[in-house]
């Protein structure tokens, strides 16, 4: 895919300028910095040792100061024993997963990790098993003369203010906790969360499957340019696609595992289906149905709760659309709705989203 660069908002440069303001050490002042060499070693250093960050053989003790400190909006310490006790706490309560996607040296004396985290907290209390994710930057001050991490400086995408215990990053963080949403325990397409803004998501989708219908698969039969399918259309597609799975509509007549979501866009309804290839599912005998591959890439996302109307789905894309041209982002596609929940759950438990591809993501 094609990146160019996406224009800076106001709020990412106000970001930047408190960050770097509180990243600075005192042997950071230094005009010449790392010298390439030196820089890559300390990145390929740093970008190992945080693949064990949450792992049985943990960080390496001697990258960083015994006196390093260690700040973000939830936490803050002054040794390498704080830090590491941080670490572990994390890792025995909350189970993350730790994702670096890129490391680059941001000042003379400074290394950068952009990174996307993800927690579930335990089962008592929390029943609804709530999921945390992060996204945000990691900026690590170095020691000119002993080469170690002195100062480590988390920010979050999801606020502005990044300030130790601010007001936003504890609201942030209660807002995940008390998601209701609920996520079924089905195969789903695989994505990996990019960004987390506080109101939405850029996220990167894997390929995945799909059994597809209705009067989209015309493009000269499409009359409404709504992510969400009329009633007795949607209703249509549903037992059309429902056939497919469930054998009564495939060639092999095999019973298929039940996924999610359920896609509608341009008038088109979609099934996930698990597999590795079109080639391996089992043919579809109803002509109305077709079998195809997504091809996945960079997407935005905006949750709802609730029933997921036309004129609810309408309002969120709205409210999406102006939320990433505020951003700079320019969406590339048809929005879709994906409804992850059966009609039996109660909306205020469902999981909704609206999701539309985007041309202009960069880190």
């Amino acid at each position: 895919m094609t990146r160019r660069t996406t224009r800076p908002t106001t709020r990412d440069a106000r970001r930047r300028t408190t960050t770097a303001t509180r990243a600075t050490t005192t042997t950071s002042s230094t005009a010449k910095g790392m010298d390439e060499e030196e820089s890559a070693r300390m990145r390929k250093a740093l970008a190992e040792d945080l693949t064990h960050l949450f792992d049985d053989e943990g960080i390496d003790p001697s990258l960083y100061a015994k006196d390093v400190s260690f700040e973000d909006p939830l936490t803050k310490y002054d040794s390498f024993d704080g830090y590491a006790f941080n670490i572990q706490m994390l890792r025995r309560v909350f189970s993350p997963t730790y994702a670096m996607h890129e490391i680059y040296q941001s000042g003379p004396w400074e290394i950068t990790t952009r990174w996307t985290m993800v927690m579930g907290l335990p089962t008592f209390p929390f029943a609804w098993r709530p999921t945390l994710t992060f996204t945000g930057t990691s900026i690590m001050g170095i020691d000119e003369e002993t080469k170690k991490v002195t100062r480590h400086v988390d920010t979050w995408d999801s606020i502005e203010n990044q300030r130790h215990l601010s007001a936003e990053g504890v609201v942030e963080v209660l807002k995940q906790i008390f998601d209701f949403a609920q996520t079924p325990d089905l195969d789903t397409p695989g994505y990996v969360v990019l960004k987390k803004r506080r109101d939405y998501e850029v996220r990167r989708y894997e390929p995945y499957l799909v059994a597809a219908t209705g009067p989209g698969l015309n493009v000269k039969e499409v009359s409404s340019s709504s992510a969400k399918m009329n009633g007795q259309v949607a209703g249509q597609a549903f037992n059309s696609l429902a056939g497919y799975i469930f054998g009564q509509a495939n060639a092999s007549g095999t019973k298929m595992e039940m996924t999610t979501p359920v896609f509608t866009k341009n008038a088109t309804m979609q099934f996930v289906v698990s597999g590795d290839s079109v080639d391996a599912l089992p043919a579809s005998t109803n002509e109305n149905v077709v079998l195809r591959e997504e091809s996945g890439g960079i997407f935005v996302a905006k949750k709802f709760s609730g029933v997921a109307t036309e004129e609810a789905a309408r309002d969120v894309e709205k409210q999406l659309r102006k939320l990433i041209e505020n951003d700079g982002l320019e969406a590339s596609g048809a929005a879709a709705l994906a409804q992850y929940n059966d009609p039996f759950t109660n909306p205020f438990l469902r999981r909704n989203e609206i999701i539309i591809p985007v041309s202009n993501f960069t880190m």
